[in-house]
């Protein structure tokens, strides 16, 4: 079981690395929504809940933002109502400290993937990635842990392919 679930953490790392190679906030947001699907999965197997409830409404977030171009959809009340959820998963799933690591990771990535412009993704994933990375440090996620690591080499990469590259090619 211990070998499924790792290559379960594995598969939501590819899925999710890819997210941030991707130039189209829709793009983004299925990769991410399969990423999250995964990770939740492979969280409730090592019993890392909080990982796991939190991920259960990021997939929720993920589909609202993936149709935030739908009036259902784009109001900024999301951006609470799932601040809002992730506390209270955080608190009903409470396993220490380590929980508020991805409770915080997900409520300022729900920051991050309510902007519509992929070079704000990219750079904001970069503040919330650390705080993921040690939390599947401690709940043993070889998937996340290389996830995020990968995460922060790709976000800095789009970055560098689509943001810098276009700026410095607009100055010339």
């Amino acid at each position: 079981m211990e070998v499924l679930t790792q290559i379960i953490g594995i598969a939501a790392m590819i899925f999710s690395v890819f997210s941030f190679q991707m130039n189209r906030h829709k793009h983004i947001m299925i990769m991410q929504i399969l990423a999250t699907s995964l990770f939740g999965l492979q969280y409730f197997l090592l019993g890392a809940y909080t990982g796991m409830a939190v991920d259960a409404v990021a997939v929720v977030r993920g589909i609202v933002f993936y149709n935030k171009d739908k009036k259902w959809a784009s109001s900024n009340i999301w951006i609470a109502v799932f601040i809002i959820m992730f506390i209270v998963s955080g608190i009903f799933t409470w396993q220490g400290p380590s929980s508020l690591l991805m409770t915080g990771a997900m409520i300022l990535n729900t920051f991050s993937f309510s902007f519509t412009k992929p070079k704000l993704v990219r750079s904001t994933i970069l503040i919330s990635s650390p705080l993921v990375l040690i939390y599947n440090i401690i709940t043993g996620s070889i998937g996340g842990i290389i996830n995020e690591i990968c995460v922060e080499l790709s976000s800095v990469v789009g970055l560098l392919r689509y943001d810098v590259k276009r700026k410095t090619s607009a100055v010339k």
